[in-house]
């Protein structure tokens, strides 16, 4: 059979995935594993819990309930199933994420093809594996050559006297591009690649006059650039002589966008997660360097400046980070960009400046890992920072260059989201600049009342008591017999709420004859949400079978109420209509039926609904 909610995913696509296929893969995912390999989960009773990485905050809301297979996070509202954590996470289609995890468990996936005519979503995907498989046979090909007698003997001989050994070389998968104008062009070809797909991969660059193209990297080191799963997306090549520029990248395409992405990170997350903390460097070498002295929780920016997206992938493995910035006027200026985000980041922040004249590999080759250890220990906050001489210009010895600093340094923390960081980074400022606390908390508060608050997001808006439909579901998901007595009492069209009567079509009445039930990451994404925090809300004092029969009746009680208050609203209408129309007849037999409707509402239980979110 196939899969109805799969094709609807995929209705743009040229492969429909079986529904049984998505079962298994499903059946063969255990979501704290998937998840604990993005996040450091810590276990909070019979869950496990986390910082959110769809949203900044400081307490961990983020839950994994590995009974019902599901993450919530009762902060934000995301939540879903392990096929829909992997979508938001690595932003990937519904198919795609079901492929990547069906290959993660070793689940061949059988697929049957369909051909859409204009299928843009389906040409889309084609396209994105096309360039990823482009770019894993590019790097082998880098690799051979670096790895050949004579071809790469340069290249080794560069790498080693740069201290790299070669099981750092074989880590990153670095390679050697040689300096023929279409070696790799032509290898690419024989494998079956086209030349336009060569180009849009940005490997080759077409010849002016238009008779051919060329290889882009040539006679350069060759590192690939990875995505979180490891999956190559671009490289960045290294000039073996003295050719301009000393650094080549990949251009951006539809699978690579610099700001994106972070250098190294999918080998540094787990000793991130480990050590508590992520080093941020700017050069490929300076973080191959640090890995190969055994500084494995190390990343790379990728030749920008420190971007809201990687700061954002940060955030989903740890809440401290150092930043290692050149000495260099342009490091410091790199620097001081981005500091701004870093203050709105929820991340602690430490920066640390190397000695004049020395980028981390530098440092590393001339004082050894221990001196970079120490460096780590004496890194500077982000006020520090700022008011730092060297980075600032500041005097803070000097009425004038105080009051220059706290001008300097006053809008950037008004524009602190968090109160509590405002305040401890304005003490900061008063004990620099040798100001009263008050006088600086003062004109602080000043610029944060002058700046337009931003609109609360709808699903940050705080939510009202569980409405009685909500109740009932909830008590349906978890008791038996609950839902036994909703199913037989409650009809699925007198739900006023359209997500709520989603669920309950879903969850508590069941699929249909023959049909397995749906993934989470198939229905609406508000539906999920409201779904994912009734599997993760406790029943609490329910547990007690009284207590729970209590709080059911109560809620049936009061949606009979509601159907009968309804009716009665639509008896009155219909008596009206009858009156105007002069038919008596119809008038009194609306009438009785209206007296027996009331004569027969029983009366409502006084119980009230208790629940513990988890």
């Amino acid at each position: 059979m196939v899969c109805p909610w799969a094709e609807r995913h995929e209705k743009d696509e040229r492969t429909v995935i079986a529904e049984e296929a998505v079962s298994r893969v499903l059946a063969g995912t255990d979501i704290v594993q998937l998840i604990g390999r993005y996040l450091p989960l810590k276990p909070a009773g019979r869950y496990f819990k986390a910082l959110c990485p769809f949203h900044n905050e400081k307490t961990p809301s983020f839950t994994v309930n590995p009974e019902r297979q599901i993450f919530h996070c009762f902060g934000c509202g995301e939540g879903g199933d392990a096929i829909g954590f992997l979508m938001k996470q690595e932003h990937v289609s519904f198919p795609e994420a079901i492929r990547s995890l069906a290959d993660r468990a070793g689940i061949s996936l059988p697929a049957r093809s369909r051909t859409h005519a204009g299928s843009g979503t389906g040409q889309n995907e084609h396209a994105r594996h096309g360039l990823l498989e482009i770019h894993r046979v590019a790097t082998e090909f880098f690799r051979q050559q670096l790895q050949h007698q004579t071809v790469g003997a340069t290249a080794r001989a560069y790498l080693r006297s740069r201290g790299i050994p070669d099981t750092v070389v074989e880590q990153f998968g670095l390679g050697y591009a040689t300096a023929s104008w279409d070696g790799l062009l032509r290898h690419l070809l024989r494998r079956g690649f086209s030349k336009q797909q060569v180009e849009e991969a940005g490997l080759a660059l077409p010849r002016k006059d238009g008779s051919g193209a060329y290889d882009r990297f040539r006679n350069r080191l060759m590192i690939p650039i990875c995505d979180s799963a490891g999956q190559v997306i671009a490289f960045g090549g290294r000039v073996m002589d003295d050719s301009a520029p000393k650094y080549l990248n990949s251009p951006e395409t539809a699978i690579y966008k610099k700001g994106a992405h972070l250098f190294g990170l999918h080998l540094a997350a787990s000793a991130i997660r480990d050590r508590g903390s992520a080093v941020v460097v700017e050069g490929y070498f300076d973080l191959i360097a640090l890995h190969a002295s055994g500084v494995q929780h190390t990343v790379a920016v990728l030749g920008t400046a420190l971007t809201a997206q990687q700061i954002t992938l940060l955030h989903r493995h740890t809440t401290r980070a150092f930043l290692v910035f050149d000495p260099d006027p342009a490091g410091i200026a790199a620097a001081r960009r981005c500091v701004e985000s870093l203050l709105n980041s929820g991340l602690d922040w430490r920066v640390i400046l190397l000695p004049d004249g020395e980028d981390p590999d530098r440092f590393l080759r001339e004082r050894g890992p221990s001196a970079f250890a120490e460096a780590l220990a004496h890194s500077k906050d982000l006020m520090e920072f700022l008011l730092d001489r060297k980075v600032s210009g500041f005097d803070l010895t000097s009425p004038e260059g105080q009051a220059e600093a706290v001008n300097a340094v006053l809008p950037l923390l008004g524009a602190v989201g968090n109160e509590v960081t405002r305040q401890r980074y304005a003490d900061k400022l008063a004990r620099r600049v040798s100001l009263s606390n008050d006088a600086i908390v003062r004109e602080l508060n000043r610029q944060v009342r002058g700046r337009k608050r931003d609109t609360i997001p709808l699903t940050l808006q705080p939510r009202g008591l569980p409405s009685i439909e909500w109740k009932l579901i909830h008590l349906a998901l978890h008791h038996p017999g609950a839902a036994d007595r909703v199913r037989k009492s409650v009809r699925a069209e007198e739900l006023e709420d359209r997500s709520l009567r989603r669920i309950f079509q879903y969850a508590v009445v069941g699929p249909e004859t023959g049909r397995g039930a749906t993934p989470l990451a198939a229905i609406e994404p508000e539906a999920q949400r409201i779904l994912t925090q009734l599997l993760a809300t406790d029943l609490a004092e329910y547990d007690e079978e009284e207590t729970i029969e209590r709080a059911l009746s109560d809620c049936l009680a009061r949606l009979t109420a509601r159907r009968e208050r309804k009716k009665g609203e639509e008896l009155r209408r219909q008596m009206e209509a009858a009156e105007r129309a002069g038919d008596h007849a119809m008038v009194a037999h609306l009438q009785a039926e209206f007296l027996a409707l009331n004569r027969n509402r029983p009366p409502l239980a006084s119980t009230q609904y208790h629940g513990t979110m988890k």
